[in-house]
């Protein structure tokens, strides 16, 4: 799903939050036995209230990811979790610090990361 922005009211890292969404179902999607809906799919429910079970249902999936971007100075912080759709439960969570220069990288670090994380633990 989705990274929301949540640095400001402003929300000024809306492009990262995307960026982050983006690449995160690219590396998801090169895991072994995951099925990741695409992007296209997944931003159609970008600031839409639907009841999880609902988008869950429409993309074919079990469970979703979700996440969060905030900045602190210098610190980005990303929020991710899984969370099962049958029952809204979260299953798995991580946040992830790192200071902001190279937001490219950033992205790539966290993503392969929690693609790691998810792949050993549902795939």
């Amino acid at each position: 799903m989705p990274f929301r922005d949540l640095t400001t009211q402003e929300m000024t890292e809306e492009y990262f939050a995307d960026g982050m969404t983006e690449e995160l179902i690219n590396k998801l999607s090169r895991v072994p036995g995951l099925q990741v809906a695409g992007p296209t799919a997944s931003f159609y429910f970008k600031g839409k209230q639907v009841p999880l079970a609902g988008i869950a249902n429409s993309l074919g999936v079990a469970y979703l990811v979700d996440g969060s971007i905030r900045k602190s100075g210098p610190t980005i912080r990303v929020s991710v979790r899984l969370v099962r759709a049958s029952d809204g439960f979260v299953i798995w969570t991580q946040t992830y610090d790192r200071p902001g220069e190279d937001r490219l990288a950033i992205q790539d670090q966290i993503a392969t990361a929690v693609a790691g994380s998810l792949g050993r633990s549902i795939g």
